[in-house]
């Protein structure tokens, strides 16, 4: 993710365009860095994708976020992503599969990926957390109003106790503003998006 504490529908998964500059702290173009980084990523997918299985279930999201930015073999990943995610049997890292293959979905225009995370979020079989993470990256990938079923469906499954699983995911952590909060600012801006944010009114000394 690109951009620190924002989580909306359009931004939460978007890598900032080549007409959008920002410049790190030495003055150099950031976006470059950015761009380099995820063609380093591309090119050494081969010595990333087994870490998707290690042993380390910490080590497997760290793989899933990483190679969720490539810039390039999207396809191949995604489908190394699918066959873990039918065989995973830890939450956290099945949540954070869910929102890499979103990540590259929304990054390289894969339509199919909407009808993918439908599927997922409203398949009654599937987990609590991947359904939840179908969710939110449905919401990423579409400008559609969100249906009575999906909010229903977060009202019931988006709990504390969920988002403390999902709490040290990579994805939650750049969205959060207090420690473990991150799905529920990110199902707070989403869901209502005119609603200003309790923790931005706090930092806000106009408010």
């Amino acid at each position: 993710m690109q951009h620190q504490g924002v989580c909306t529908r359009a931004d939460m998964l978007r890598f900032r365009g080549e007409d959008e500059w920002f410049f790190e702290v030495t003055g150099y173009l950031q976006n470059w860095s950015v761009q380099a980084a995820r063609d380093a990523i591309a090119a050494d997918t081969d010595l990333l994708l087994p870490l998707v299985d290690d042993s380390d279930p910490t080590m497997r999201i760290a793989a899933a976020y990483a190679l969720a930015a490539a810039s390039a073999r999207a396809q191949t990943i995604v489908s190394v992503f699918q066959t873990r995610l039918l065989c995973e049997d830890v939450p956290a890292v099945r949540a954070g599969l869910v929102l890499a293959i979103a990540q590259l979905a929304r990054v390289h225009q894969n339509s199919n990926t909407v009808v993918w995370m439908q599927a997922c979020w409203s398949d009654h079989v599937q987990p609590r957390e991947v359904r939840v993470s179908a969710a939110l990256g449905w919401m990423c990938l579409t400008d559609l109003p969100v249906p009575d079923e999906l909010a229903a469906l977060l009202d019931h499954l988006a709990t504390h106790e969920t988002a403390q699983l999902m709490a040290p995911l990579p994805w939650m952590r750049a969205a959060e503003h207090a420690a473990g909060n991150g799905l529920q600012r990110c199902l707070r801006t989403m869901l209502h998006p005119d609603t200003p944010d309790a923790e931005d009114r706090r930092d806000d000394p106009w408010s």
